[in-house]
């Protein structure tokens, strides 16, 4: 499996780079490893070394221990505590675990009042299981989308490379806008990480909600080149996370990642800066495959739009957020 991350669509994603010097749930600190590097289940021989200097009177080596047999008691790194000591790096994580952790506290997150542009069930607290995307598939045209994506099925050829590769990884796309890695902005990858995450659980909530059918499933002349996924279309998965992700990264990267104008107003609008446009592609991206209808990905747009405000609210998400803006300034 690719070792950059994957939408919900895709399922699970292997360990990438650590995050470490967590102190107390706020401070983070760096990804050590690079993606793709084993972070769990490693293997670490210790055998018997060669000593540094022969002993008096000897013409051979003693063996070198791990911990050194000459210790009179083994070092201490720390003063002994329960939890992790804020003087002393705690144990690593990996984002992979560690977003998920930020989800316990997603779900405790209210937003009042609602902010605008965004629909809540019953006109209640905005929190993650209110956001009111009924509308979308209701003044949703099956017919009408059905005939766009048989008409996209035509640009498959000139996406497809790209499309496939985005199935299971499309951090490293948003690592091309302005070149981060995992290696050179450890805490901007992980806070990408945690959207990539955060927007999994969120998709996934409302998919069995709605339930909607896959266009594949009413339409054969669609034909997908790919395996279709067995859960239900909206909203989009590629959509939700991938907003989510530009948007969280607009957050903490400088101005020219986001900064966009409007071709018709000629107004300053971020819809058309970098972050935004890459996520509209790949949601788009995912239509000419076949899998999603156009309202799917706007559903997707809408359900980032909302857990935005949310996730920023996580005390953990505002911690990594101040060392991922501080990679950049």
């Amino acid at each position: 499996m690719a070792s950059g991350v994957g939408p919900a669509d895709i399922g699970d994603i292997g360990d990438i780079g650590d995050i470490g010097d967590i102190g107390d749930i706020g401070d983070i600190g760096d990804i050590s490893a690079a993606p793709g590097a084993p972070t769990s289940g490693m293997v670490r021989p210790i055998g018997v070394s060669p000593a540094v200097h022969r002993v008096p009177g000897e013409d051979w080596f003693r063996g070198n221990k791990w911990p050194p047999a000459d210790l009179a008691s083994p070092w201490r790194n720390a003063s002994i505590s329960k939890t992790s000591p804020t003087a002393f790096p705690a144990s690593p994580w990996t984002p992979q675990y560690y977003s998920i952790a930020v989800l316990g506290e997603l779900t405790q997150q209210t937003v009042e009042p609602t902010p605008r542009g965004i629909r809540t069930i019953g006109g209640a607290t905005l929190r993650w299981d209110t956001v009111d995307l009924a509308p979308i598939l209701e003044a949703a045209k099956v017919e009408e989308e059905l005939a766009e994506l048989a008409a996209l099925v035509e640009y498959r050829a000139g996406v497809l490379a790209e499309a496939l590769v985005q199935i299971n990884d499309v951090l490293s796309y948003f690592g091309g806008v302005l070149s981060f890695t995992a290696g050179s902005h450890p805490a901007t990858y992980g806070l990408a990480y945690i959207a990539q995450k955060a927007g999994e659980f969120q998709v996934m909530h409302y998919k069995a909600k709605f339930n909607r059918p896959r266009a594949t499933r009413l339409c054969p002349a669609l034909m997908p080149p790919i395996e279709v996924p067995g859960h239900a279309a909206f909203p989009s998965g590629h959509s939700t996370q991938s907003h989510l992700m530009a948007l969280c990264l607009a957050r903490v990267m400088p101005a020219a990642a986001s900064a966009g104008v409007n071709p018709q107003t000629k107004a300053a609008d971020p819809d058309f800066g970098p972050l935004q446009r890459l996520a509209e592609r790949i949601a788009r991206n995912r239509e000419v495959l076949g899998m999603h209808y156009p309202s799917d990905s706007e559903a997707g747009k809408q359900l980032a739009n909302a857990t935005l405000p949310l996730l920023m609210r996580c005390p953990t998400v505002q911690a990594v957020a101040r060392r991922a803006k501080a990679e950049w300034w």
